[in-house]
């Protein structure tokens, strides 16, 4: 009987998801990013994001954080920037929004060394077809939101 009890309560805790204040993100989406979008004077078309992130009720968070920006450098060669960090901290804004941050790596894909401890920031808002925008700040840089068109996305 204590096992069965156990059992039921492991279950609806699955059910039931997170506690109030908390949330989990997984990410693995591609989108694209409206004409004229540039980082660090790349033009960026496009990006490919996997990730999955735990939001805790006091605002931490755990996680990990990839994203390639794709794009075209001067000579017209495709550029993809990979962008590899940790989420730290976290807070769900409504029930398809969340906002995580923590610091990363970014290697600009032109031979250069990669450069870490750059700080970001993720905004992700999903939509009925569970796509929606992903939006980011990377160091200084605030990129303007990426439509998902492809793969998935969910906050639960």
């Amino acid at each position: 009987m204590k096992r069965l009890l156990l059992f039921s309560v492991i279950l609806s805790a699955f059910i039931a998801g997170p506690a109030a204040g908390q949330a989990n993100v997984t990410v693995s989406a591609g989108g694209v990013y409206p004409a004229g979008t540039l980082f660090s004077s790349v033009p960026i078309n496009a990006l490919q994001s996997g990730y999955g992130v735990e939001i805790a009720a006091n605002g931490s968070a755990v996680g990990q954080f990839c994203t390639i920006l794709v794009g075209v450098n001067a000579r017209g060669i495709q550029q993809n920037i990979t962008i590899v960090g940790k989420a730290s901290v976290g807070s769900k804004t409504a029930i398809n929004i969340v906002r995580f941050s923590g610091t990363c790596s970014v290697d600009m894909g032109d031979g250069t060394l990669a450069a870490p401890g750059v700080p970001f920031t993720a905004a992700i808002t999903t939509d009925t077809n569970d796509q929606g925008t992903i939006g980011l700040v990377i160091g200084a840089t605030t990129l303007p939101n990426a439509v998902v068109n492809a793969g998935s996305m969910t906050i639960k």
